[in-house]
């Protein structure tokens, strides 16, 4: 499969979440943190990095996921993706023939849309193309993304299917992911033992 194809692969499958990648938004990344209760299979001990769209949705990627190949082994002879040779990511279950990613950068190119302050998602297969060919500070490759109709994911969260951590930059590019679930999982659990006491003395008032 050539570069060209890939990317006109992402063009056909990619055109939702790209639009909207709309100038001006505010940044409103956040883990999700699977529940071990959780009962879909496609998110199973997963972290999520996720947004929510201005029309209500959240868009996000599994980021401790990576698969088994990378771009440059998947296309061999192509002088452009021979420096890629980290694994490709499996970011979700939707649309998983495309090509997409998530890049560090202090500007974002058009088209893009930012979830952190430095932290920005590619949806659009232009911008994909030219993170290919120049690529910013920190880049990494997904096919596939997660993806929730509005009111969908707060009602999952609402009956304990995910925790709901602050997102960390330097995390969703650790290159060692395979322990990244159970610590941000811990980390939820004891945020959410120190919040229960406090909880329950406010309930007891009502």
């Amino acid at each position: 499969m050539s570069l060209r194809l890939l990317l006109f692969i992402a063009a056909l499958v990619g055109t939702g979440p790209g639009a909207w990648a709309q100038a001006g938004e505010s940044a409103n990344g956040v883990f999700l943190v699977a529940s071990p209760n959780l009962a879909d299979p496609n998110f199973r001990h997963s972290v999520v990095l996720v947004t929510q769209t201005r029309d209500g949705g959240s868009v996000g990627f599994i980021v401790n996921r990576p698969g088994e190949r990378s771009l440059a082994q998947i296309l061999p002879d192509n002088e452009v993706l021979k420096r890629y040779t980290e694994p490709l990511y499996l970011g979700g279950p939707v649309e998983a023939a495309g090509l997409f990613a998530i890049f560090r950068a202090k500007d974002k190119p058009p088209g893009a849309l930012q979830v952190l302050a430095d932290v920005s998602f590619a949806f659009d297969p232009a911008v994909v193309e030219q993170l290919l060919h120049a690529p910013p500070e920190r880049v990494r490759f997904f096919n596939g993304y997660a993806g929730w109709a509005p009111g969908q994911l707060a009602f999952e969260i609402e009956r304990g299917g995910w925790y709901v951590v602050r997102a960390d930059a330097d995390l969703v590019f650790r290159e060692k992911m395979n322990t990244l679930w159970e610590e941000l999982l811990a980390r939820a659990r004891a945020i959410s033992a120190r919040l229960r006491p406090h909880l329950d003395f406010a309930a007891a008032g009502e």
